[in-house]
């Protein structure tokens, strides 16, 4: 986002300019990029001038991510208390942070709207993240097939590339899984392999080599589907998913090995069918080292049997649901509507001054 660019649009419409404020990213994305990523593109689109603002008073329109320190959160949540004032605030997470509607006025976050149950909230999962049809769902929608022969010269077993220690479950899995073969960790977790790039090229290049992925969100909750699973299948690499328990609303889980859908038929056999048993939390706690066993037996049978793995790729990854997000229809005018809202306090804002 130049100021050329910003002198431009207002000249063209002789109308305000949106003053963006962003703040509580994470560390590798400064403010005034986070704006042009993930503000300026859809501006463009509907026609408002914005231009980065360092001060949060002078601010139209104020960009909230989830990484705030504890200490200026809501309570215990991961929501920022960024105050409410003569602005919009728009909280933008692909992080497993729940948005508190009260304490701003639009939100964009993984959860299923239902969940939310408001008009202002959108769900916007880390995967449909864009600036104008280039999310990695549309690199997913468009990406040339395989064939058999290609996906059987694939040298290696499984990837695991975590950094992130304390997600005790993807070890553990990792763990079971190499006592069959090797599976590869260039990562700072169980590394045991030479280390690759920071970039997403060089991890998809990575497991384009691999036949498996291990791709295990650092939590679980509705709706929390992030790049791991798409990263996977972009890369022709079966993913072996955990952390969206309603995963299969987004993908189709013929592409890929749900953790869930194995832990689903556990629990409801160890509860012999009564829900309130096999859906409680203490029976998933125990059924944990059986899903273990079974998504383990099903990954190495996968691995032995050409039919299996092939079945895998035999059908497209998309559902009815992620496919809806292609067209960004809906995207383009939720930050229109936005805009136009942050638009009119600074209009007012310049009227004032103008006296």
């Amino acid at each position: 986002m130049t100021d050329r660019a910003v002198t431009s649009a207002t000249s063209l419409s002789g109308q305000a300019v949106v003053k963006v404020h962003c703040c509580h990213f994470w560390q590798d994305m400064p403010p005034r990029r986070a704006v042009e990523s993930y503000v300026a593109p859809w501006a463009q689109a509907c026609g408002v001038a914005i231009e980065y603002c360092d001060e949060l008073d002078q601010a139209d329109l104020v960009l909230i991510g989830p990484f705030a320190p504890k200490n200026q959160n809501v309570g215990r949540t991961r929501m920022p208390d960024v105050p409410a004032a003569d602005y919009e605030r728009v909280f933008l997470t692909g992080e497993n942070a729940t948005p508190l509607m009260d304490h701003c006025e639009w939100a964009l976050a993984f959860d299923y709207e239902a969940d939310i149950g408001n008009e202002r909230y959108m769900r916007y999962p880390l995967y449909v993240w864009s600036s104008g049809g280039d999310s990695i769902l549309h690199c997913l929608a468009g990406l040339p097939p395989e064939t058999p022969e290609q996906r059987a010269n694939r040298p290696h077993f499984c990837a695991f590339i975590y950094g992130n220690k304390r997600a005790k479950l993807r070890r553990w899995l990792f763990r079971a899984l190499s006592l069959y073969r090797r599976v590869d960790a260039p990562g700072r977790v169980q590394r045991n392999c030479a280390p690759i790039g920071n970039s997403r090229d060089d991890k998809l290049a990575f497991l384009r080599d691999r036949r498996f992925t291990i791709a295990f969100e650092n939590s679980s909750a509705a709706g929390y589907t992030t790049e791991k699973l798409v990263d996977a299948m972009l890369a022709g690499s079966v993913p072996i998913y955990w952390g969206n328990p309603r995963v299969a609303e987004d993908f189709d889980e013929r592409c890929f090995i749900n953790w869930h859908a194995h832990e689903k038929r556990i629990c409801d056999g160890l509860a012999f069918g009564w829900q309130p048993l096999a859906r409680s939390p203490l029976m998933r706690k125990l059924a944990v080292p059986l899903t273990l066993i079974s998504v383990a037996r099903r990954t190495v049978r996968a691995d032995r049997d050409p039919a299996l793995y092939e079945a895998f790729f035999a059908q497209s990854p998309l559902t009815a649901y992620s496919r809806a997000f292609l067209d960004e229809t809906a995207i383009a005018g939720r930050w229109a509507t936005i805009l136009r809202a942050a638009l009119g306090r600074a209009t007012a804002k310049q009227r004032a001054a103008a006296g």
